[in-house]
């Protein structure tokens, strides 16, 4: 297996809330699970910031799976890179709802959305970049 990461950001199609947030937590969990794929999506302002990690082919798969899904649309890869490790190895899929969750990290994942979904950069790195920065500095979720 060729290890890799895959972050791509899109918009929603439509309002989701909370119910529709948990079928699809759950649903991916299953999946990625039987596919040995881990990662996270992050949500907030109806923009979608996923971290897909596993074999290249099948995350690649599973990203054009989620450019078909009407739930989704402006689809676009932003990382595309081999990994040495996992960055979310605890998780089949993480998720985090910014506009209803505000953890240790609400700050830094609002500012690496927003930075995403301009095009901009945070400390002289992508946004992409910064976010397995942020997680790979500290997978506990605490406050560096």
């Amino acid at each position: 297996m060729s290890l890799h990461q895959l972050i791509y950001l899109s918009k929603a199609s439509r309002h989701l809330d909370s119910v529709d947030f948990l079928k699809l937590l759950g649903v991916a969990r299953e999946n990625n699970l039987n596919l040995r794929v881990t990662g996270s999506l992050f949500y907030n302002g109806g923009w979608f910031l996923q971290v897909l990690e596993g074999d290249l082919h099948i995350i690649q798969d599973l990203y054009r799976k989620i450019e078909n899904d009407d739930r989704h649309m402006q689809a676009k890869v932003l990382y595309l890179e081999p990994a040495n490790s996992r960055t979310f190895s605890r998780w089949t899929m993480n998720m985090i709802n910014l506009d209803e969750e505000h953890d240790s990290k609400y700050h830094i994942l609002r500012d690496l959305l927003d930075a995403a979904v301009k095009g901009n950069m945070i400390d002289g790195l992508s946004a992409p970049v910064k976010l397995l920065k942020v997680f790979s500095d500290d997978n506990l979720f605490g406050i560096r």
